[in-house]
């Protein structure tokens, strides 16, 4: 198996285990409305968990993983479902940021979005990887009152 594919299965199982916990974020379809249509709500979720679910820390050592998950995670986003930890469920902001990368998830599917999160954190870094530059400058335009705009229509209009 490739790093991609075993991130993958660790991703498919993390997920199958949390279904029990998982919510719907419909709970915040007035907070975002305009920003994520109601059906994108309807098939996303969040999970309140005590720890952040992380891959063995073997398998983050060999593949250079280690800082990534180091961080004093707030929000973790795994394809159609993110994961907070306790006090973080109330912070709108984290909610509307793990969203813009469920519709990350949405739109380049598991391996393509892996692969492309992976590669670019090895070339910018974290802080200043595209994705996450994304997520932080839609979640500052929502916590702005600026213009609404379609997250996911934005993201499916990139390559």
């Amino acid at each position: 198996m490739t790093m991609i594919e075993i991130i993958s299965e660790w991703i498919r199982l993390t997920n199958q285990q949390f279904v029990p916990q998982r919510k719907p974020c419909t709970e915040f379809k007035e907070l975002f409305a305009g920003y994520f249509p109601e059906e994108f709500l309807a098939t996303s979720y969040y999970v309140i968990v005590p720890q952040m679910p992380v891959p063995a820390y073997q398998f983050l050592e060999q593949h250079g993983l280690t800082d990534l998950f180091n961080r004093d995670l707030a929000g973790l986003t795994l394809n159609d479902t993110y994961y907070l930890i306790p006090g973080a469920e109330d912070n709108l902001r984290i909610h509307f940021h793990e969203l813009v990368h469920v519709a990350q998830w949405q739109h380049w599917g598991v391996e393509d979005f892996v692969s492309r999160y992976l590669e670019e954190l090895t070339n910018y870094g974290y802080d200043k990887m595209p994705l996450e530059r994304m997520a932080y400058d839609l979640d500052a335009l929502y916590v702005a009152g600026g213009p609404v705009v379609d997250v996911p229509r934005i993201i499916q209009a990139l390559k």
